[in-house]
């Protein structure tokens, strides 16, 4: 009765020690991209941006550089240190206040009186201090006129 015993319980530790490791890390460049724009009555915007992180473990941000163009034409450059931890596969939202520049004030002011689209990209870098990276990142989409919010684009 004592073998079998034994041998089982040389499986299980056999067993749980293979799992010990757990799944292995894994680092992924990060992306930012707009979530929102929102025209606020004094002519700034407040833009949310989404910083997500593609790893397998949480990374803490520490520096977020980018240009924000609309357009086609540079409506401001971003240069924050978010200081937030994003846990794995995850996001979170910085916000970046500015006034911008003419061209893009146009162009939005333009897609919301006729509630299209307006094409954007933001390119820049994106540091993280836990663990230690700098990753380069480019996004370019378009952001929609909320209906029912006024001055609002996501």
């Amino acid at each position: 009765m004592r073998k079998p015993f034994a041998a089982l319980a040389l499986m299980v530790l056999v067993a749980v020690a293979g799992c010990a490791s757990g799944p292995p890390k894994r680092i992924f460049p990060p992306q930012a991209s707009l979530k929102e724009v929102r025209v606020q009555a004094d002519g700034q915007w407040v833009a949310q941006v989404r910083i997500q992180n593609y790893s397998t473990v949480p990374m803490r941000f520490s520096r977020l550089e980018a240009t924000l163009t609309v357009d086609g034409q540079e409506a401001t450059r971003i240069n924050i240190d978010p200081g937030l931890s994003v846990g794995p596969g995850s996001n979170e939202l910085v916000q970046h206040v500015f006034t911008p520049a003419a061209g893009p004030k146009a162009a939005v002011d333009q897609a919301l009186a006729s509630r299209r689209a307006v094409r954007y990209q933001l390119t820049g870098r994106i540091a993280s201090s836990e663990p230690a990276t700098d990753h380069p990142f480019d996004y370019q989409s378009a952001l929609d006129p909320v209906p029912g919010l006024a001055g609002v684009l996501r």
